[in-house]
């Protein structure tokens, strides 16, 4: 009886979930993707690997619902924000107060949403829906700035790519400056930069100019022909 007992399988719930992440947040963290597997995750939780299989699937599962972590964050910190009567300003403070916060607090999920990530991570369940919402969060305050007429009409997905592209930049650039293991220490010169003040002031001046007249793509120029003689 007692051995029939001890037999059952073990309920995985939401807080087993939870703890697998966390392990595998910080075997990211500390050394790479490559440091991400199933036997890795379930070691230092201390299950089975069918525990990791029930629960999230396969390696790619695994990564995937990282990404998500990584997307909700970044979707939770830019929802926080508060909402003021200058859309303008609030589109602004975005990048500084939301993106960069995101950056520097997790740059293991920074690099795999926006560095590392893959066509297999985004093809998991966990993962779509949370990219979806650190979307729509940049989506809302543009669209408080196309409504007030801040900005000039252009396309969402336009401007989203835009705004996104640029604080991608600054965030890179920033964590390059650290040292390794978090960044490259590359920018040795940005030592003694203000990095908040750059980011403010880069993103202030950015939605500013998106209230100017888009520009017409200019036509390619023709072949040019060779005059008879």
């Amino acid at each position: 009886m007692m051995s029939s007992l001890m037999a059952r399988p073990t309920k995985h719930d939401a807080s087993t979930r939870e703890a697998l992440l966390d392990a595998a947040e910080v075997l990211l963290a500390g050394a790479g993707p490559e440091a991400v597997s199933v036997r890795a995750v379930a070691d230092a939780v201390g299950v089975s690997t069918r525990a990791v299989y029930s629960v999230l699937g396969s390696k790619p599962g695994l990564m995937g619902a990282l990404a998500a972590r990584g997307f909700q964050r970044l979707a939770d910190l830019v929802n926080q924000l508060p909402v003021t009567r200058d859309p303008l300003a609030d589109l602004a403070a975005a990048g500084p107060r939301g993106f960069r916060v995101f950056a520097l607090e997790r740059p293991h999920l920074f690099r795999l949403t926006f560095d590392q990530i893959s066509a297999e991570i985004y093809a998991q369940p966990a993962a779509y829906p949370a990219l979806l919402a650190s979307y729509q969060s940049l989506e809302s305050r543009l669209a408080r700035a196309l409504a007030a007429g801040h900005i000039a009409p252009r396309p969402m997905g336009e401007l989203v790519f835009m705004y996104h592209a640029f604080c991608c930049g600054l965030a890179s650039n920033e964590l390059s400056s650290h040292a390794p293991p978090v960044g490259a220490n590359a920018w040795k010169l940005a030592a003694g930069f203000d990095f908040e003040a750059v980011w403010e002031h880069a993103l202030a001046a950015f939605v500013r100019g998106l209230g100017g007249k888009p520009k017409a793509a200019a036509k390619p120029a023709g072949p040019v022909r060779s005059r008879k003689r």
